[in-house]
């Protein structure tokens, strides 16, 4: 469908959801009708997929290590593992990658649920380079 097409069929669903107090709806079909205008929903089918909540939000800044969450997750050496379980954990095919993220993993155990990050180490040639930084 052409996209200012799409955008007068969001509208004219916005002025309805209005019109029958459908709050619950409108909030996220705003979200959607401002990134379609501004061009932020880029494929064919016009879609858009936003899960965004307070709980996914500390998620990232426990899993990006930012203040104040830098020290929820332990960050343990590549492949180590579980600090509970031991390598039979591993052995079993219990450990699990839950999220990734550039320059790193989030690792659970399924069978214990404790969780810890894989972080790759930063060098002056870039992530995951086997050329240490040098020391200052």
């Amino acid at each position: 469908m052409d996209r200012d097409a799409l955008l007068a069929m969001v509208h004219r669903l916005g002025e309805e959801f209005r019109s029958r107090d459908m709050r619950t709806h409108l909030a996220p079909l705003r979200i959607y009708w401002l990134a379609l205008r501004h061009g932020l929903v880029q494929d064919d089918a016009h879609a858009l997929h936003l899960t965004l909540s307070e709980e996914t939000v500390v998620e990232w800044f426990k899993l990006l290590r930012l203040p104040p969450y830098q020290k929820a997750y332990p960050v343990r050496p590549t492949g180590a593992p579980c600090p509970a379980c031991g390598p039979r954990a591993a052995a079993d095919g219990e450990l699990t990658t839950e999220r990734t993220f550039p320059g790193g993993r989030k690792v659970v155990c399924l069978s214990c649920r404790s969780a810890w990050l894989e972080v790759e180490s930063v060098t002056r040639l870039g992530r995951g380079s086997d050329v240490p930084v040098p020391r200052r």
